[in-house]
């Protein structure tokens, strides 16, 4: 009786440690989020050439009296070569709990204008040197005609922190004063893709040689090696970077790109539940005696690799800003991968070297 009381109080404190780390790991990435709170913005779904614009600011309670602006500006289809566009009016006085309307007369019609933008600050002398604070709503699409009136209502939209002129001259400052960061190091992805091939030919030998022991070891090791197989051609071709940037486009013409970060933050909280579970049945199996330790120690490098290899395909703000943090050209990110690899590459070699025998213990 009291052992069943024990396996059921494990089996809750297990669980509860997994939502735990699910909702933890949901809030930090919601902290590392760098939207602006003091605002909200409604714009319509698209900016239509020759047509009005409107846009509406609503500030929160907490914002002190000052003056505010918004203008228009501009992107090319790749979100880059940004430009102005249009201005909505001088500067107006401004205190928190207001709602206030920009009217741009028209879109004015640019070369390599695939986006426009709105632009909004807060300054106490309405002037952009003199800016306390400042963000930028969601892209819009630049069309020349707008059948289906998309234009005409307004919807609430994403709003993104953006430098005043001051925290732009302080990080240019530290920019001048900064060793160079350097670039990522063109070795990497070709280790990568050697040890994942390496490891992916001795899980298929290991595969071959557990035939004939306990049931399910052999389709394991099959498993990894095709997985540690698809890694290696991945590192290899570089066709990761490839299926990104075609996923990019894609969720942009299909108008969801904008809406990705709530399925980031629940992917990446999902795999930091699912590696705390994974652990908690590793730690249980090495425990015991026995050849499938090998098994185990492949099956968690390998499953370091893949969750930080999906992680830093997912693009996330705080993910991005640790790929760009560099120590002789590699960064924390490719330094998990890397260790993932090497781990998985040591358990094969090491299970080649130990006789078959029990899988999941």
């Amino acid at each position: 009786m009291r052992d069943d009381r024990n396996r059921r109080f494990g089996r809750v404190a297990a669980v509860a440690s997994l939502v735990l780390v699910f909702a933890a790991a949901w809030i930090a990435l919601s902290l590392t989020d760098d939207n602006p709170r003091w605002l909200t913005v409604e714009t319509p779904e698209i900016a239509v050439v020759g047509q009005p614009l409107e846009v509406r600011v609503t500030l929160k309670r907490s914002v002190e009296p000052t003056q505010i602006n918004c203008s228009l500006h501009r992107a090319n289809a790749e979100r880059q070569g940004w430009g102005y566009l249009a201005s909505s009016g001088p500067s107006r006085p401004a205190a928190g709990g207001k709602t206030f309307a920009f009217v741009f007369e028209q879109v004015p019609e640019r070369e390599n204008t695939a986006y426009a933008f709105a632009l909004i600050y807060l300054s106490p002398t309405g002037q952009w040197e003199d800016g306390t604070r400042a963000a930028t709503a969601q892209y819009l699409p630049v069309t020349k005609n707008d059948p289906a009136g998309a234009s005409l209502g307004l919807r609430k939209t994403r709003v993104y922190r953006y430098p005043t002129a001051a925290e732009a001259a302080r990080a240019q400052a530290r920019a001048r004063t900064r060793r160079p960061s350097g670039r990522p190091s063109a070795w990497v992805h070709p280790l990568l893709g050697l040890l994942l091939l390496a490891a992916s030919i001795f899980a298929g030998i290991k595969t071959r040689r557990s035939r004939t022991a306990a049931a399910g070891e052999s389709a394991v090791w099959l498993a990894f090696a095709v997985l540690l197989a698809a890694g290696a051609i991945m590192e290899l071709s570089g066709i990761a970077g490839h299926i990104t940037a075609w996923g990019r486009r894609l969720a942009e013409e299909q108008g969801v790109y904008e809406l990705r970060r709530p399925a980031q933050k629940a992917i990446m909280a999902a795999l930091a539940a699912a590696g705390l579970g994974l652990f908690i049945l590793f730690i249980r199996a090495i425990r015991k005696p026995g050849p499938h330790r090998a098994l185990w120690w492949a099956g968690i490098g390998l499953a370091a690799y893949l969750a930080m290899s999906f992680v830093s395909v997912l693009s996330f703000h705080a993910v991005d800003v640790a790929r760009r943090v560099l120590w002789h050209g590699v960064s924390p990110v490719d330094a998990v991968r890397g260790g993932g690899a090497f781990a998985a590459f040591l358990a094969t070699l090491a299970g080649l070297r130990r006789p078959a025998g029990r899988t999941l213990t």
